[in-house]
């Protein structure tokens, strides 16, 4: 079902009356899972059935990227709404600045119990890092987490005191027992819990449940995975994949208790995760690259009294604008420094402007700092001098196997969409690059 299917259905069901309730928002966050594999993407190997549940009963965001295809930077656009360079965050294990807008800030002022579970990789290079209350914690009053760290295995984490409470078994096993303890105790309230697991991010060791469960033999690779790489890609698709499952069957724990306790309709469901994984594309691993694989990001939204069921929405979107367009959902303030987009009224009703491209970022302060536009299928990306390293056509090339940068016969294309980026970086105050020297343009 595309964007047009979506609006017919969402336009049938009343919804400008439905946002005068608010909902509640369970927002799960995978670090590390890339877009391609999710059931509602085409990803027959994937045994994800909760996965496919909460699309046939939602709808499956196809194109969706991540500001900055890196933890850090990424989480802080998810919960400022501002682009990495601009709420100063460009690269990995940075605090977050105290001034900056969060959405559980806005939520809690707008009478939410707000929850954190698990990695938070916010709070600069502590490792696993307590997080103490206050400022620090960004508006969430539920604590159950750490900065930053990959222990799946009998971890530990922290709640208002420096003291770490030891776990055994699974990491995201204990998580979501949390979150399904947070759930109960808060529905009769509006709460917003926010639910961020470890895996697929390496190390992908999964659990004995669904260790083995996928042959590495078996894998069909994507077609831009060279064949000299091609085992050692199978071995880490095997890995990633139980991880993958391991993770869906959490999910099914968490709808089972919406259902239970009669909060499906009302509850906001969003799984997404900060960057992708480039599982040998390219002969290239793990996220900040430009690439579909890392760069694109899976978003699934569930929210019964507001979205139509089972369908495919092909707008462009960045994770800055999630942020927002929750906050829109929820009839909450949205700061004024806020980037992101609020799109609420357009995936309810079908109103508002569609947006036509997206811009991001990635390696600032460091070699290879890049820039990237997407505009319908076209995309461009930019070295630190402004210099075009990139160009594709996504709808004939979508494993971008054919670098167009230099072709004569896209002049054209390559001036508007660098003029585009320039746009961009103007409207989010990009000045000047990671390194600190001014950027051309």
């Amino acid at each position: 079902m595309n964007r047009r299917h979506f609006v017919t259905a969402a336009a049938g069901m009343g919804l400008l009356g439905a946002q005068e309730r608010k909902p509640n928002v369970l927002f799960i966050l995978a670090d590390q899972w890339r877009a391609q594999t999710l059931p509602s993407a085409g990803d027959k190997q994937l045994q994800a059935p909760n996965l496919a549940r909460l699309a046939s009963e939602g709808v499956h965001f196809d194109r969706v990227y991540a500001s900055y295809p890196v933890c850090t930077p990424s989480r802080a656009s998810m919960i400022t709404g501002r682009f990495p360079h601009a709420c100063r965050m460009p690269k990995n294990d940075l605090q977050l600045p105290r001034e900056e807008p969060s959405i559980a800030a806005q939520l809690k002022a707008a009478g939410y119990a707000t929850g954190y579970i698990g990695k938070w990789h916010l709070d600069g290079e502590d490792r696993p890092g307590f997080v103490p209350p206050g400022w620090r914690r960004r508006g969430f009053d539920y604590w159950a987490g750490f900065n930053r760290g990959h222990r799946y295995y009998d971890s530990i984490y922290f709640r208002d005191e420096p003291e770490p409470i030891q776990t055994k078994g699974f990491e995201p096993e204990y998580q979501t027992d949390l979150a399904i303890g947070f759930i109960r105790r808060n529905k009769q309230n509006r709460f917003y819990l926010f639910l961020s697991w470890g895996p697929p991010h390496t190390p992908r060791n999964p659990p004995p449940e669904t260790r083995g469960m996928y042959d590495p033999r078996q894998f069909a690779l994507r077609d831009n995975v060279p064949e000299s790489y091609a085992d050692e890609a199978r071995k880490g698709h095997a890995g990633y994949y139980g991880l993958c499952t391991a993770l869906d069957r959490q999910i099914g724990r968490l709808l089972k208790t919406l259902d239970e306790e009669g909060l499906s309709r009302d509850t906001i469901v969003v799984f997404t995760a900060d960057h992708g994984d480039m599982l040998g594309s390219q002969g290239l691993e793990f996220k900040n690259e430009p690439y579909e694989e890392s760069a694109r990001i899976p978003l699934l939204i569930r929210y019964p009294r507001a979205f139509g069921a089972g369908v495919s929405n092909n707008t462009l979107l960045s994770n800055v604008d999630y942020m927002p367009t929750l906050l829109g959902l929820c009839g909450a303030e949205i700061p004024e420094n806020v980037q992101g987009l609020n799109h609420s009224e357009l995936l309810t009703t079908g109103k508002g402007k569609r947006p036509e491209s997206i811009f991001a970022e990635g390696k600032m302060a460091g070699d290879g700092e890049w820039r990237m536009v997407v505009r319908g299928h076209e995309k461009m990306v930019t070295d630190r001098l402004g210099e075009v390293t990139h160009l594709y056509n996504l709808s004939t090339d979508p494993f971008e196997m054919a670098n167009l940068r230099a072709a004569r016969e896209q002049r054209l294309t390559r001036d508007s969409l660098t003029a585009l980026m320039n746009d961009w970086r103007k409207r989010t105050g990009d000045g000047r690059s990671g390194s600190g020297l001014r950027s051309r343009g």
